[in-house]
């Protein structure tokens, strides 16, 4: 389940991520100070993070404090590592909230710092929320989120982080082909995106799949076993479409 991103969240879960009243502060255009929503927390510290663990969702809620409806066209991210479930052209009544569940894609390693400012439908900034991790972990993929636009062969790299040898026992769903058995620090694999399209459609899809409003797989929670003793599954996002970076959505 792959650079600084900006992401969008909110309540965070008790074994996830806390708030933080300490955060540093960071310098940004006075216009995002200027708030017509209210975002609780608009700061989270997730603290230290692996890709070797799956992180449970953070929780946002988003306010309309003003006597008159806030339409929230989208945000704009500083990258695609952070994913919000937040549907574009949200409107919120008058003192109405929602409450936005945010998933961190774990890219690289080392500290983080990501951003995402919440527009109305002119572009004007409606608040921001701020997130921080420090990304570490044993073993990790390269990329860390599969694209099959980006990755129409589906191949990736799952190496060490402190150059111990392992070994890839097994996938699930089972749609990673490998070249060898052998321990090592570094193994090529590569998906088999027709796989991930049969169990994608059968009677009774698997619950890591996500859809969209069409009914076509979003994305697939990819689980990569090890026999590391400090990373037993690595965990991997698969896309159907790549991740959107510093756009407006």
């Amino acid at each position: 389940m792959r650079v600084a991103c900006l992401c969008i969240v909110v309540f965070c879960l008790v074994s996830a991520c806390s708030t933080t009243p300490e955060v540093e502060v960071v310098a940004v255009d006075p216009l995002t100070e200027s708030s017509s929503i209210t975002i609780t927390p608009d700061q989270v510290d997730c603290g230290a993070v692996s890709q070797c663990e799956l992180l449970p969702p953070i929780k946002v809620v988003i306010r309309n404090p003003l006597a008159t409806p806030v339409r929230i066209r989208g945000f704009v991210a500083t990258c695609g590592c952070t994913i919000p479930d937040l549907q574009p052209n949200l409107e919120l009544p008058p003192g109405g909230e929602v409450t936005v569940k945010v998933r961190l894609e774990l890219w690289g390693q080392g500290r983080k710092q990501q951003f995402i400012r919440f527009i109305d439908e002119n572009s004007r900034p409606l608040g921001r929320l701020q997130v921080r991790y420090e990304v570490r972990s044993s073993v990790r993929s390269t990329p860390s989120g599969i694209s099959r636009e980006v990755n129409p062969d589906g191949s990736f790299q799952v190496e060490s982080s402190d150059d111990v040898p392992f070994a890839i026992t097994h996938s699930y769903p089972p749609v990673v082909a490998k070249r060898s058995d052998e321990r090592a620090t570094d193994h090529s694999l590569s998906i088999d995106w027709a796989k991930v399209d049969a169990l994608a459609i059968a009677e009774s899809p698997l619950p890591e799949f996500a859809f969209d409003q069409a009914g076509a797989w979003s994305t697939l929670l990819l689980r990569i076993g090890t026999d590391k003793p400090d990373c037993s599954e690595l965990f991997i996002w698969l896309r159907n479409t790549p991740p959107a970076r510093a756009v407006t959505h």
